[in-house]
């Protein structure tokens, strides 16, 4: 037998706990395809990086060509001949096909320069070798996705490549330039290059490889020869059951129109029209298929018909209404229901809980009343779909972004369908899902239309959407060339208008012949025993393994669970409740604590180098304000405006808005109180006290709700508006305080006395316990109740996953940013006022503040944006306030340590909020004047292809030929731009 090219021997990678690649070995041999298939997570991209040198396994061999390596780079890879073309192309459409396959080794002249004639030369050299016929001066932005894969296969080939890695080479291509790749790829092996194939493309790896290897779980199962696989056999041996992989059609019931789309127009932020008179209609009970090569309009189509693109001509109407200026909460009101293809960054909220992704759009009773969200209504709510809809590994709070794509895709599909829609549209239904979960979500569809629903379903997949469509619409350049139904429609059909050819009855001839040669000309099957295979793969399906979250899906009901079905559900008692709070309590206060405990070990470091005792020290910081009722009255007057100022940080920050104003819309709003309580003296003083502490709250939402303002209308960076408006509120007062509003007998710069009726009752003046104490908690109280229990604090959490989650469950970000920015502002200015009027105040003191605002923040971040934590840190802040001048007198420990220690447990804590530029960038991106589906796109999370391998895949757009005038590339690839996933909380796309 001939030496294999490339043996992996008991590789190992693990990521933390999660072991990505357990005890693998295989080995490619020259001359032949190899393979390699297995559900999400599996571990084939992992395993890929390392042959490609972006990873390295934690043990085990890499030989190649009979001697062990080590792969530590790209670059040490292609030296040994190892090429790989990855699934998301990695081109810059501004450069040439020879630009790009010699990108970052240019060749140069002698005389140092670019020798791009030479570059060009060598690549028609190898386009002409491998058969990959392409002009090499060619932009690659005019190129069809079928030509920028070559370009990529060239740019792999370059390096005198002996292995080429392919991963799911045929995503974007129509059927005809996966017939030309397939070519390619047998004349490469029939020259002794070997080649490993990656595909969920059950098909398409049975025609083209000679051998198939399954992994699941991150084992290798079996490694069979192609010959006497069945697509059955692979998908059996890779989810360990019988998988169901084609829907059986039956036939439609049609009735009257849902959707009717007519003379769509859409054109992007470049003047290119991407959708182009397009007309459409849906009826009741029926699927309606859009096919197409990504990128031709597709996505706008579904953006627009959701609200969430604007339109420049044609109408949209749903169910006999209009829709097409309404909103997205009007659209689906209207009885419209939304499976994007985007699961992550549209479609769910990450880090919220399941309740949370599921009752958004279902905040009728029992689930919410008068804007009031029933924990226990929502959480059973919650329940009943989780477990119609068999969502597996997860509970009511299981944070969504723990689950499994096929899982969230069924948590997603569970919302929708509870709304019972009038029209369902679905986009990318199975994009990264594994078999299991497909054959879920492809039953749960057909049960949807079964039920009187009207289905627009947009998938790239050729098979999904023929298999599943009543009528099938091909797009090409935002236009409908071609509609099919199940009679009609054909693969080379398909196919050829998917490549913008209007399919004749001799074209499909032709294409179908090509196909059947291409078929013969690429398979080197021979033939091998059948009873064999059969053993092997009912061994391999049987093997043993853990239950994974996908194993076994279920049908979907036969109805549809609504918030208002009195169902009775499990329902968690208190004990458990209790439990997880505290369980979740501790989790989120380890990294506060290690912060406040490495600041007390840097600060007992200081403390020594000034020759004190810092156990002396801090028993005088921390514990000296409780021995004297001054003391705990000085605590309680730096504890009241940290309190309020913290719950304002709060309200912004949760819903991504980063107001670090806090400062100028305190000064504003403790003005504005004053203002109104030495200005109108003659009214009593229960009346004087109200219109105050409202004057001062309506000061700090001015201050507050014009950065919102120009945010939402004008997309003006939030931290700059902030920043400036606190400027000036500071200066403002302070003018007003030495100048129009001067009082000479204040001895500082300071407003009038406020009128004497206005001042806040003290309880006990001598421990400093009066009427603002008591404000200030109901204030605090209240804003935790709005935050964490009313409809409106659930907008603020969703509009804080800082994607398109809120915009598409019915939420203005626009109309949000202007109302969390007022309320943040307004809740500031209250502290104003409450100083004012308490003991310490009298009068506005343009020295009243050290800095409370920025104090706010730094509270709010080490309470983790916990509104009830807020409470203790303030408290703990505030303590340290009141016990530096102890400090200082008793130890000669000079107060500014506070500061020092302040300052240390503000860096550790904020690491996990750092902000950014892309960070800004996708808050901005919320708020955009006219919403494109390509601006959106640019600022979707990418997850990188070394830690997650079926990621949404972001395609550039389909052209015909190189010498077609293309619409615009979507998404990120339109703007060259990939965003990196920094949010911990997703561990959906398991480590590979």
């Amino acid at each position: 037998m001939a030496i294999p090219l490339l043996e992996l021997r008991n590789i190992t990678k693990a990521f933390g706990p999660k072991v990505a690649n357990d005890d693998i070995s295989l080995s490619v041999q020259p001359g032949r395809i190899h393979a390699l298939v297995g559900e999400n997570g599996a571990g084939k991209t992992t395993l890929m990086t390392m042959i490609a040198g972006t990873a390295q396994p934690d043990s085990g061999q890499i030989v190649f060509d009979g001697a062990e390596v080590s792969i530590s780079s790209p670059k040490k890879a292609a030296e040994l001949g190892i090429g790989m073309v990855h699934q998301h192309f990695k081109l810059i459409p501004s450069l040439s096909v020879a630009e790009n396959v010699f990108l970052g080794r240019e060749l140069r002249t002698a005389r140092g320069t670019v020798d791009t004639s030479r570059m060009e030369r060598e690549v028609a050299a190898l386009s002409e070798q491998f058969g990959l016929e392409i002009d090499p001066r060619a932009k690659v932005a005019s190129l069809s996705v079928g030509l920028r894969q070559r370009v990529e296969v060239l740019k792999a080939l370059s390096h005198d490549t002996r292995l080429l890695i392919l991963d799911e080479p045929t995503a974007v291509l129509t059927p005809g330039e996966t017939d030309d790749l397939f070519v390619v790829v047998r004349s490469l092996a029939e020259k002794g290059c070997a080649v490993l194939f990656i595909s969920h493309k059950l098909g398409e790896v049975l025609a083209i490889a000679d051998e198939v290897t399954v992994i699941r779980d991150g084992r290798v199962i079996d490694t069979l020869p192609a010959a006497g696989l069945s697509q059955t056999d692979i998908a059996q041996m890779m989810v360990g059951r019988e998988v169901l992989l084609r829907i059986a059609h039956t036939p439609a019931r049609p009735g009257a129109p849902v959707l009717e789309v007519d003379g769509l127009t859409v054109v992007d932020e470049r003047g290119v029209t991407v959708l182009d008179d397009l007309s459409l209609t849906v009826r009741s009970g029926e699927i309606v298929g859009i096919a197409g090569v990504e990128g031709n309009g597709q996505s706008e189509l579904a953006a627009a018909i959701a609200g969430m693109q604007s339109v420049d001509g044609g109408r949209v109407t749903l169910a006999g209404t209009d829709i097409t200026s309404t909103s997205v909460a009007s659209r689906r009101a209207a009885g419209l229901a939304y499976i994007p293809e985007d699961r992550d960054f549209v479609g769910s909220g990450p880090a919220l809980s399941v309740t949370e992704n599921v009752i958004p759009t279902h905040l009728t009773p029992p689930v919410a009343r008068r804007g009031w969200v029933s924990g226990r209504a929502a959480d059973a709510f919650a329940g009943r779909l989780i477990e119609e809809f068999d969502v597996r590994g997860a509970g009511p709070s299981t944070p969504i972004g723990t689950l499994s794509g096929g899982n969230v895709q069924k948590v997603i599909i569970a919302r929708e369908f509870a709304s019972d829609p009038t029209l369902l549209m679905v986009s990318q239904p199975t994009r990264g899902v594994d078999v299991g979960a497909m054959e879920f979500v492809h039953n749960a569809i057909v049960s949807r239309r079964d039920q009187g629903s009207g289905v627009l379903l947009l998938s790239a997949d050729l098979n999904e959407v023929m298999s599943l469509s009543d009528r099938l619409l091909v797009m090409y350049r935002g236009e409908i060339i071609a509609e099919f139904t199940q009679e009609t429609m054909s693969e080379a059909a398909v196919g050829l208008a998917m490549a913008g050819v209007r399919p004749s009855a001799e074209e499909v001839r032709e294409a179908e012949a090509s196909h059947e040669q291409v078929a013969a000309l690429v398979s080197t099957h021979g033939d091998v025993a059948a009873d064999e295979v059969e053993e092997r793969v009912q061994a391999a399906a049987a093997e043993v393994r853990p239950s994974t979250a996908d194993d076994a899906p279920v049908a979907p009901p036969a109805a549809p669970v609504r918030a208002d079905d009195d169902v009775a559900a499990p329902q968690e008692g208190w004990q458990a409740k209790f439990r997880r709070g505290a369980l979740t309590a501790l989790r989120g206060s380890v990294q506060p604590l290690v912060a406040v405990a490495i600041a007390l070990l840097i600060g007992a470091g200081v403390i020594l180098a000034l020759g004190e005792n810092p156990l002396a020290a801090y028993d005088q910081l921390f514990f000296s304000s409780f021995r004297r009722p001054q003391g705990i009255g000085a605590l309680i007057a730096q504890f009241i405006p940290l309190a309020v100022l913290s719950a304002a940080v709060i309200i912004s920050f949760r819903a991504g808005f980063f107001n670090i104003g806090g400062e100028g819309q305190l000064f504003v709003g403790a003005f504005a109180g004053a203002w109104v309580a030495f200005t109108f003296t003659s009214l009593p003083g229960p009346v004087l006290i109200v219109l105050t502490l409202l004057g001062g709250m309506v000061g700090g939402l001015v201050w507050g709700f014009i950065p919102g303002a120009l945010l939402a209308l004008w997309r003006v960076d939030i931290i700059v508006t902030t920043l400036m408006m606190s400027t000036i509120g500071i200066l403002l007062t302070g003018y007003l305080v030495t100048g129009p509003f001067q009082d000479p007998t204040a001895g500082l710069a300071g407003s009038p006395k406020v009128a004497p009726q206005a001042r806040f009752t003290m309880f006990d003046p001598q421990f400093g316990i009066g009427m603002d104490l008591v404000i200030a908690l109901v204030a605090v109280v209240a804003l935790g109740l709005v935050l964490t229990r009313s409809v409106w604090g659930l907008r603020v959490r969703q509009l804080g996953e800082m994607n398109r989650f809120a915009e598409y469950t019915g939420v203005s970000p626009r109309k949000m940013s202007v109302q969390v920015m007022a309320l943040s502002g307004a809740v500031s200015g209250l502290a104003g006022a409450i100083f004012v009027l308490g003991p310490n105040g009298g009068r506005f003191l343009l020295t009243f503040s050290p800095g409370y605002g920025f104090l706010g923040i730094t509270v709010a971040l080490l309470a983790r944006l916990n509104p009830w934590a807020a409470v203790l840190a303030a408290a703990f802040y505030a303590d340290m306030m009141a016990g530096s001048n102890a400090m200082q007198i008793n130890t000669s420990v000079p107060f500014p340590l506070v500061n020092v220690l302040q300052g240390i447990i503000i860096l550790l804590i904020t690491a996990v909020f750092v902000v950014d530029r892309r960070t800004r960038q996708r808050v901005l991106a919320l708020l955009p004047l006219r919403r494109q589906g390509a601006t959106a796109a640019a600022t979707a999370p990418v997850v990188l292809a070394s830690e997650a391998e079926e990621s949404t895949p972001v395609a550039p757009a389909a052209r015909s030929g190189p010498d077609a005038t293309p619409p615009p590339p979507s998404g990120a690839a339109a703007h060259g731009a990939t965003a990196v996933r920094t949010d911990t909380t997703d561990s959906r796309e398991d480590v590979r």
